[in-house]
């Protein structure tokens, strides 16, 4: 395929993911329980950790902020970055199969130069599924960011059966819950062994935020929080006790006459 082709193909990619993105109902769900319009989470200096199960479902939420994400090398990688690059990701390509020493000193370079958050697929590039590899626990621990695992559910959706990873595309105009976990915090002077243990623990909170995502969407929408309580969405930044003050706005915003919500 010729550059030129190349390019006009990533960007009608971009085109069309883009319009279909936005006929989805995208609920989020923090680690309280909080339902919060992703348009309202404070982004930050994160690392979102997701299963490649879940990126299709995720990649229009650069809709809300600029993320970096990395990206296999390969011919299906440069058509994925180059869609991506269109979608407005940052992309730092690498995988830990290929040249992954040298994807993770970029991508730890990217994170020191700036504030915007990352997102980094674990699990890849060929599983199992759900189980997180300890390159995303270095680059936590090189850079002082803590680590937000993410699981999502969609009421209605495509699974293509033949990946690895049961990777899925939700129907337009589905609803999905994207749920995620509390922080996740890595000393700078971790070891191996902490690191491993880490890892499993990274593991065991991606397996719960699909679990919450799922239950929830068996559940009617929550109501999402209101702008002011999006500002006391601390737990964000790991901030003590800031999901319970969130909370009580919330309750708050709920028990108002409707003539005084927002």
């Amino acid at each position: 395929m010729s550059r030129v082709v190349a390019d006009a193909a990533a960007a009608l990619g971009a085109a069309l993911y883009r319009a279909y993105f936005a006929t989805l109902r995208v609920q989020g769900l923090l680690a309280g329980g909080v339902a919060v319009d992703p348009a309202e989470y404070p982004f930050g200096r994160e690392i979102f950790a997701l299963c490649e199960r879940d990126a299709l479902a995720l990649a229009g939420m650069i809709a809300h902020t600029r993320l970096t994400a990395l990206v296999a090398l390969g011919r299906d990688g440069d058509w994925a970055s180059g869609v991506l690059a269109r979608l407005g990701f940052g992309v730092v390509r690498g995988s830990s199969l290929r040249r992954g020493a040298g994807a993770l000193i970029r991508l730890i370079r990217t994170m020191r130069g700036g504030e915007a958050p990352v997102a980094i697929v674990v699990d890849g590039p060929l599983g199992p599924s759900g189980e997180a590899k300890p390159g995303i626990v270095r680059c936590a621990q090189r850079t002082g960011r803590p680590i937000r695992a993410l699981g999502v559910a969609a009421r209605h959706r495509i699974v293509f059966r033949g990946t690895w990873s049961e990777l899925f595309l939700p129907l337009p105009c589905s609803r999905i819950v994207v749920a995620c976990e509390d922080p996740l915090s890595i000393p700078a002077s971790a070891g191996r062994t902490l690191v491993a243990d880490l890892t499993l623990e990274l593991s065991a909170r991606l397996a719960r935020a699909r679990e919450r995502a799922l239950a929830a969407l068996a559940r009617p929408a929550m109501r999402s929080v209101s702008p002011e309580a999006a500002a006391l969405l601390g737990s964000i930044r790991g901030e003590p006790g800031a999901t319970s003050g969130a909370q009580r706005v919330l309750d708050a915003s709920l028990t108002r006459p409707p003539g005084e919500r927002r």
